[in-house]
């Protein structure tokens, strides 16, 4: 995260450590980005081994969510559910930020080789936010993180 902070599009975060749960561990925050954009992240990590005397892990369920602060989610990559004919639980939703509506197409398969970790997310909303700057209210503001209330993250229970 710090070389995504350094980068200038990403403002702040409240990705601090793991959080010990049943299963393994879990990693729940938000990322502030340019453009009053807010990421929120739901990782859920599974200890599948160990090696010596540290854990092996990996993600077990995920939710990666962007949206425009004040107005809607545009887009989320998520393993929540099965949709028909697709073949794995993969997959990306596209919303329209300004009406929340789901886009046409979406949600689109991407598969379990294709879904993106943290790093990748954070450039695909990056290049979203230069294609859709001149639309953007406040294209150069950072939102504050905590301005929100309720229950942020997309758990997938």
């Amino acid at each position: 995260m710090d070389l995504a902070v350094r980068s200038g599009f990403v403002c702040e975060h409240t990705l601090h450590g793991f959080e010990r749960i049943d299963t393994g561990f879990l990693i729940k925050g938000e990322i502030a980005c340019l453009g009053e954009i807010v990421i929120t992240v739901y990782k859920e990590l599974e200890i599948v081994g160990a090696v010596a005397d540290d854990f092996k892990i990996q993600t077990w369920r995920y939710a990666y969510n962007a949206s425009v602060r004040g107005f809607n989610n545009f887009l989320r990559y998520d393993d929540a559910r099965e949709y028909p004919g697709h073949q794995d639980r993969y997959h990306r939703h596209d919303f329209d930020w300004r009406t929340g509506h789901e886009l046409p197409g979406s949600p689109r398969w991407i598969g379990l080789p294709s879904w993106p970790v943290l790093s990748n997310f954070i450039d695909i909303v990056r290049e979203w936010h230069e294609a859709h700057r001149s639309e953007l209210p406040n294209p150069d503001r950072c939102p504050k993180l905590g301005a929100r209330s309720g229950d942020q993250y997309p758990e997938q229970r």
